[in-house]
């Protein structure tokens, strides 16, 4: 009898010690499973971190190369306009230069309202995505050598689309507008804006294109490192394009090769 009992305190043991490793076990697994978890969450947020302060970045060089743009515009033509109206006007004859200092006066009122324009243009319409592009294509059309149309069918869905949505799609095409002029070449752009099409996913799709010298977009995303570097390049608006397309949930990607142009398509998702 006290030979079975010591043999069952001993299963007793036994039993309670391969429980206390089943749940050690289970425990450790699930602790390894949350670290990896965390370890995922901080690399994550760690990326997240950095992103954000290259936009920020961005967002600060953005705004000294704006601010010295418009300072430079304003004294190598407004400013110097202004001056030789002056010295017109002070001559002794100037009854006969007031013809050609009012000339000059309205040609520096119409810098000064294109100037203002580029920073805030006027005519933008919150809920009009059309209308935005085809005065932005037909503003910037007017002061450089590139030439910039639209194509959007009238039955167009972007009823899905909120206000905010519409001013990020604007900015986007404003900010690569900007890149062609700057690093294209280009003769022509093209923004086309069309809905799906058979089985693609529903909503809206657009094409910013131009025939430009193109770029190795790769290497100017990616160094040896395989770390993001768009920061470092020429194309660092690119950075600004995408995190905007990220705010408003839509995908973003460039296309482009060396003396082949570029094209950068956004995609919003219709809810």
């Amino acid at each position: 009898m006290g030979h079975t009992q010591t043999v069952e305190e001993l299963e007793r043991i036994i039993e309670n010690y391969i429980t206390f490793f089943i749940v050690f076990d289970i425990l450790f697994l699930v602790m390894i499973f949350v670290s990896v978890l965390l370890l995922i969450r901080f690399f994550k947020s760690k990326k997240s971190l950095k992103d954000s302060n290259e936009y920020l970045v961005y967002t600060i060089r953005g705004q000294e190369e704006e601010r010295a743009r418009i300072a430079r515009e304003l004294h190598d033509t407004v400013a110097q306009d202004l001056r030789y109206c002056k010295n017109l006007l002070e001559k002794d004859e100037a009854a006969v230069n007031i013809s050609e200092a009012v000339h000059i006066l309205e040609k520096s009122l119409s810098q000064v309202r294109l100037i203002s324009y580029n920073l805030s243009p006027a005519d933008i319409t919150k809920k009009d995505l059309k209308s935005n592009l085809v005065n932005l294509c037909a503003s910037v059309s007017q002061t450089c050598n590139v030439k910039f149309r639209l194509s959007m069918l009238d039955d167009t869905d972007t009823s899905f689309l909120d206000e905010n949505d519409i001013l990020n799609i604007y900015r986007i095409a404003q900010e690569s507008f900007t890149n062609i002029i700057k690093h294209s070449k280009a003769e022509e752009a093209v923004i086309l804006i069309r809905n799906s099409c058979e089985n693609e996913e529903k909503g809206l799709y657009i094409f910013i294109s131009d025939d430009g010298c193109g770029f190795d977009y790769d290497a100017q995303r990616y160094g040896n490192s395989g770390f993001t570097r768009l920061g470092a390049s020429k194309h660092f608006g690119l950075m600004g394009m995408e995190k905007r397309a990220q705010l408003i949930g839509a995908d973003f990607s460039v296309s482009s090769a060396a003396d082949e142009g570029t094209q950068i398509r956004i995609f919003k998702r219709k809810k």
